[in-house]
């Protein structure tokens, strides 16, 4: 199983990591990488692996997304093209389930950008870009909008940004006629908390949303009829005993629709909880995430393996995922890269 890393680097090293997972053993290894791109830090795919659309996080300029050709024979990339996002600081991107459009955010810019997918798979000019506005409580951290993620729904019809300086959820609609973000509504977080990353429920009914700032997920109902998000619960992911400082990052949830897992930076971890029938949370474990800073991990499709990537360490790991408890065990493999920050397999 081959899985996609990207990284904060230069644009001599390489920022882009390809690495076979033997899927039975947990073992990893390094099989091509790409260089030539600043900063590399957000990634996805399509469906069928031959296109790789990257973001280019760059605090003091406009960040750029950048597609690549994947030779579906051994792997390698090649650039096909790239756009300016117009905003600084491009962290995050997804791909609707039609790969027709890409949005992209920049946390520091505070704006989302919509772009349309060419027949090619080369990234059309921009469709449409929107200025996030307001601030949150936490002047250090909330002195503006900064969107930190977006996620498309499981309609494909709405884009959800997560906007981590306005403790805000802003629900757009994608107008596929005219390339248009239409702006439906905006759901308040918890004032403080900082949301960042978020995941659905397969079932489409629960929308998870870890919280940078207050180290807590919380639950929204999706109601079906408009797609309207209503908080159930907030729960922390650090264990009571805790004291020091630490900070959320990445979200998701196992395949089978019984666990999910978040990723504390500071404690270093990795919680784990299990989802009960109503969609709300029950921390089962706080468990290590092998290393320093994990910014990132992935699910492995067979839901077999999570693979942790510790920004400050240097390495990725992997674990194999007990099937009936959700815990973590460790297979004793890792592998050293550069800043690893986005784990992708799909």
């Amino acid at each position: 199983m081959q899985v996609v890393v990207g990284s904060y680097s230069s644009k001599e090293a390489e920022g882009i990591a390809v690495i076979e997972l033997n899927t039975e053993s947990g073992e990893m290894r390094r099989v091509s990488g790409v260089t030539g791109l600043v900063n590399p830090s957000y990634l996805t795919m399509n469906a069928a692996r031959t296109r790789l659309y990257v973001v280019s996080e760059t605090g003091d300029q406009p960040g750029k997304v950048i597609s690549l050709a994947v030779d579906p024979a051994d792997g390698t990339m090649s650039v096909m093209n790239e756009r300016s996002t117009l905003g600084n600081a491009a962290c995050h991107i997804t791909l609707d389930r039609d790969e027709q459009f890409i949005t992209v955010v920049n946390y520091s810019g505070g704006n989302v950008c919509l772009f349309p997918v060419e027949e090619d798979g080369s990234i059309g000019p921009m469709a449409d870009n929107v200025q996030h506005e307001g601030t949150g409580p936490r002047e250090d951290r909330q002195e503006a909008p900064h969107p930190h993620s977006s996620i498309i729904d499981p309609t494909n019809e709405y884009v959800t940004i997560a906007d981590l300086g306005t403790d805000e959820l802003v629900q757009y609609r994608i107008h596929r006629e005219v390339g248009k973000l239409v702006r439906v509504r905006q759901t308040a977080a918890v004032p403080g908390s900082g949301p960042r990353h978020m995941a659905y429920h397969p079932n489409g009914q629960q929308l998870y949303v870890v919280n940078e700032l207050d180290s807590t997920v919380s639950v929204y109902q999706v109601h079906q009829e408009d797609l309207r998000l209503e908080l159930l619960q907030t729960i922390g992911t650090l264990p009571d005993s805790f004291t020091g400082n630490s900070t959320c990052a990445h979200i998701l949830v196992k395949g089978c629709g019984r666990f999910l897992y978040a990723s504390n930076r500071g404690h270093d971890s990795i919680a784990i909880f299990r989802i009960a029938e109503d969609g709300k949370l029950e921390l089962v474990d706080v468990a290590t995430s092998g290393g320093r800073e994990p910014r990132n991990f992935t699910i492995t499709p067979d839901d077999q393996f999570l693979l942790s990537a510790n920004q400050l360490s240097d390495c990725l790991i992997s674990y194999r995922i007990d099937q009936d408890s959700g815990r973590l065990l460790s297979t004793g493999h890792q592998i050293e890269l550069s800043t690893p920050v986005c784990v992708f397999v799909k």
